[in-house]
């Protein structure tokens, strides 16, 4: 790519992405690509990811002993313009610890990136950056920089989730009142905010178009591990979380024996209901360049969530890469999803469920497969980046005049 030419679509900014997902994780997200694109542009890139504790250790060894060689000898340069890094904490803030407070939590977990990002920032020249929050426990590192704007990335409604603390909202709230710019991924995530910060806009989520779309590639080898299932094969590709709708899975799976339940991804609640059918199958995290021969395999893909406060207000990734797959798609009736449903079958109901699996499965035609193609097509990631671009330079021109 010549950077000298693309660089011209928007002003040259450096970056700090505070926190995002694990980066070389099995799941792909919004932030992960959009630090590609900003490297890819020319702009100078640092990606630290969420915060490892050491608990880490007794739960998950081998991946915290990653992350803190990734702490002590990094940042790692992993393409051009753009460096990873990632800071230990003390506790898990999400859960609280009894002996401490919330607040008390987060000032000892905050401790060492307070300390180290500025000369961080200094030492790979990124001077006076565009500061991108994932999370409200990111807010203590701000006063520690001089950032040229604050832009609250918001993604997910965290202030309704039971696993963080009560505390949490009070500083979500702190937050919005400090942001710069607002950019939430789903309109009903917009609608809670701007009422505490006008500068609230949405965008939604994307898809790596062309990445999944490979999916549809004769050269493309559906893996082992599902290729010779006699029957259908509904997937899921994602985290495998309190948000899904387990007993309807359960109801589903033991209605029709003969379609195969797949769950790709990492395991982070109790899944006792589905785990010992017959049918269905948990094969855990995948790596993001393989999932395409996943989704060749599978004959309907699914979205069976609950309905509650986050998933109501939720943009899922997921939906746009099975969209770019060509699979047909079966998913709850969730807000952000409504658009589409000339194009996938929603249900309501848990006890509609199987019968839109059915229904999806009978799906065969190159015209429906066509359909989603085409609309995959208006959502890449690209498409999205050069709307924040947008957002982002006016906010950083109205903010000019005053300095």
């Amino acid at each position: 790519m010549n950077q000298e030419s693309v660089i011209t679509k928007t002003n040259k900014h450096s970056y700090l992405i505070l926190y995002g997902p694990t980066w070389d994780g099995a799941s792909q997200v919004s932030k992960h690509h959009l630090a590609r694109y900003w490297a890819d542009l020319g702009h100078s890139v640092l990606y630290v990811e969420s915060q490892f504790h050491l608990f880490s250790f007794i739960t998950r060894m081998k991946e915290a002993f990653r992350l803190l060689t990734r702490f002590i000898f990094g940042p790692n340069k992993v393409a051009n313009n753009l460096w990873i890094h990632c800071f230990p904490s003390v506790f898990p803030y999400r859960s609280g610890v009894s002996f401490l407070t919330n607040s008390l939590t987060l000032a000892i977990n905050q401790f060492v990136p307070r300390k180290l990002i500025n000369s961080l920032c200094k030492s790979l020249k990124l001077d006076n950056p565009v500061v991108i929050i994932g999370t409200a426990t990111a807010l203590p590192i701000i006063e520690r920089l001089n950032p040229k704007l604050v832009v609250y990335h918001c993604s997910d409604d965290y202030s309704s989730q039971p696993n963080f603390p009560s505390s949490f909202q009070d500083l979500e709230k702190k937050l919005i009142a400090r942001a710069d710019l607002i950019i939430c991924t789903a309109k009903e995530l917009t609608e809670v905010k701007a009422p505490m910060n006008p500068q609230t806009y949405t965008v939604t989520n994307g898809a790596d178009v062309n990445h999944f779309k490979s999916s549809l590639d004769d050269s493309t080898e559906i893996p082992v591990e599902i290729k010779d299932f006699s029957g259908p094969v509904i997937g899921y590709v994602g985290t495998v979380f309190e948000w899904l709708d387990f007993e309807m899975i359960a109801k589903a799976a033991r209605a029709k024996p003969e379609y195969n339940f797949v769950f790709i991804g990492p395991v982070t609640t109790d899944i006792s209901l589905i785990h010992d059918i017959p049918n269905v199958h948990i094969l855990g995290p995948k790596s993001y360049s393989s999932i395409p021969n996943y989704l060749k395999g599978f004959d309907v893909a699914t979205i069976p969530f609950i309905i509650h406060d986050v998933t109501l207000r939720a943009s899922p990734v997921k939906f746009y890469e099975y969209l770019a797959s060509g699979t047909p798609i079966v998913a709850t009736r969730l807000p952000d999803l409504e658009k589409f449903d000339h194009l996938v079958d929603l249900f309501s109901r848990p006890d509609q469920y199987v019968e839109s699996l059915d229904k999806a499965l009978t799906d065969k035609s190159t015209t429906a497969l066509n359909k989603r193609l085409a609309e995959a097509g208006k959502h890449s990631w690209e498409s999205r980046f050069e709307k924040i671009d947008e957002l982002i330079d006016h906010a950083v021109a109205k903010l000019e005049p005053s300095k």
